[in-house]
């Protein structure tokens, strides 16, 4: 972890950002557009917060492929989204699924910064 912040109050911010986004999701996937303005708002918060190559490189990575992979699944009828806008997912999806991946990327770190604090060192 790059930042002076310590790893319990990371994870407590890592956890809170994705509670926030199911949340999100859940709450308003009716409304494609609302829910496209809210991504808006929390994808730039999250990049903000963490904003270290690696993360973001997932959110751009995820965020891409995950679009792909869903269209190409919808494409074959794995299953379908009600409120289609773009390859069949909805317009909120890519950054959804970028932001899901960023969070994702940050909370393997903090929970490897974490295991190393409790962890008894090892000697070879």
């Amino acid at each position: 972890m790059k930042d002076s912040r310590r790893p319990g109050t990371e994870l407590l911010m890592e956890l809170g950002a994705f509670a926030i986004l199911v949340a999100s999701v859940s709450l308003l996937w009716r409304d494609n557009l609302l829910l496209f303005i809210v991504m808006l708002i929390e994808c730039p918060i999250a990049l903000i917060l963490w904003h270290d190559r690696l993360t973001v490189c997932f959110f751009l990575i995820i965020g891409v492929l995950g679009t792909l992979a869903e269209g190409v699944f919808i494409q074959f009828g794995v299953w379908q989204y009600n409120n289609p806008t773009f390859l069949g997912v909805p317009l909120w999806f890519p950054l959804a699924f970028g932001t899901t991946g960023l969070i994702g990327s940050r909370l393997a770190q903090t929970l490897v910064a974490i295991w190393d604090r409790v962890s008894p060192p090892t000697t070879g």
